[in-house]
């Protein structure tokens, strides 16, 4: 993907978590959602890299699950839901 591609796909991410604000979604949910928006090459680890740098600027966290840890949920901070108002999305 080049660097246009991989933004949007950033702001697929954000939509779809927008969409269940207060909800955790697991990265096998955030790849159907990518690859229904046309991401036709994203797989998981394209997906898990993408989320952990939405991650990384605090527009996105981790569920902090006691049972399965393993089984990574993430959900929009305010920052990321403030991210897409002002960009319009």
């Amino acid at each position: 993907m080049n660097s246009a591609e991989t933004e949007q796909l950033r702001v697929c991410l954000l939509q779809a978590l927008r969409q269940v604000a207060g909800t955790e979604l697991p990265l096998a949910t955030l790849l159907l959602g990518a690859r229904l928006a046309g991401f036709r090459a994203s797989d998981e680890r394209a997906v898990a890299a993408e989320l952990s740098y939405l991650e990384d600027k605090r527009l996105v966290v981790q569920a902090g699950k006691a049972v399965s840890p393993e089984n990574r949920e993430w959900r929009i901070t305010a920052e990321g839901r403030d991210y897409l108002a002002t960009r319009g999305f």
